[in-house]
This record gives C-alpha cells, structure tokens and sequence, in this order.
C-alpha cells in the first residue's frame, strides 16, 4: 500500500512539474519585441510624370520600427511604421532634377514563426493592410496623397542571445497609385535589415 501511495505522489509530482514546465514555456513564448531598422525602399513601377514632364521614380534609403507582440512561439501581431525621402528624378529642358516625395508608410500584419524550434536562425512570413501617404506626389509637388492596399512580409532573424537577434526583412507594398499616368497596380519593395530586442 505504501509503494502504491509513494507512486502516486510521484506521478504527480512529475505531473505538476510538467504542467509547471508548459506553463512557463508559454510564458516565455509570448512577449513583446521591438525592432529598428533600416534599408532601401525600391519602386518597382518606375516610369511616371510631373505634369507633363517625364519623371522616374528612384530607389532610396528607409527607415522605421517594428513593435511585434507575439501571442505564441507561431504566432505575432505586428505594426510597422517607416519613412522614406522615396525621391524622384523629374527631366526638363535644363536637366534632371531629383527630388523628395517625402513617403511615410505602415502597416499592420500577422507574422507566423516558420521555426520555432530553433534558437539559432529564424524564419516568419506575414501578411496585413498597409498604408502609404506622400507629402509631395509624383504627379504635382503641391499636393499630397496616401493610399491604402495590402503588405506581405519574409523575415530572417539570426539569434545574438536570449532575447536580441538581428533581423533582415523584404517587404512588398501592393497597392494603386498614380504617378502621373492615371491610377496603377504597383508594387514598392523596402529591403530592411537592423537590431531586434525581445521584452
């Protein structure tokens, strides 16, 4: 009888121990992570115009955050937010001269963790509703504009320590824009790469 009990309170103490052990790895799982980056934001549709001039939309640098609040190892909600000077080089009879469309962008997205069980290098795609305004629009310098359409997100991380890795992400913007030539379906690319930092 006192075998029988001794067992009992072993299996459930390793019972115990088990569901202590899920619960803090849980708990460990979710957390919030904020990340800062920096890159190119690169149009893929490049031919526009400023009226009735010729303009061409240029690659230029980015920059933002990224505040991901994961609800599971597999599982993050994910707000983004960036800014880039996004320039444009308009051609005249004196020349070409660049200049800033002054672009900010965001969006919101769900990231799913492709591998969650490893603590080295780290792979999440995403997807959301994105948002990009222009202070000065391609078309007319005097006006502004923002449009709305949809983002998809590659993330790789490579993992520092416990909770800092660094993070590259190619993002596609897809939305309808117009660059002087009437309303596109286009697709502006941002390339990004910086320090990622779990809480």
């Amino acid at each position: 009888m006192r075998s029988m009990i001794r067992g009992c309170v072993a299996v459930a103490v390793v019972a115990l121990a088990g569901s202590w052990g899920a619960r803090v790895a849980v708990a460990q799982a979710k957390g919030i992570e904020l990340n800062g980056f920096a890159g190119l934001y690169y149009p893929t549709q490049t031919a526009a115009l400023q009226g009735t001039k010729v303009a061409v939309r240029k690659g230029s640098p980015a920059f933002g955050g990224r505040l991901t609040y994961w609800t599971s190892k597999t599982l993050g909600v994910e707000f983004t937010g960036g800014y880039s000077t996004a320039r444009v080089s308009v051609t005249s009879n004196a020349g070409r001269f660049p200049r800033s469309t002054r672009l900010a962008f965001g969006s919101a997205k769900l990231l799913f963790n492709l591998t969650p069980g490893s603590k080295l290098f780290g792979v999440a795609i995403g997807g959301g509703a994105a948002a990009l305004h222009v202070g000065k629009t391609v078309a007319d310098l005097a006006k502004s504009s923002t449009d709305l359409g949809g983002v998809g997100d590659l993330a790789v991380r490579i993992h520092l320590g416990e909770n800092v890795a660094l993070r590259g992400d190619a993002e596609a913007y897809l939305y309808n824009g117009n660059f002087g030539k009437g309303n596109k379906f286009t697709q502006d690319v941002v390339l990004s790469g910086g320090l990622s930092i779990k809480f």
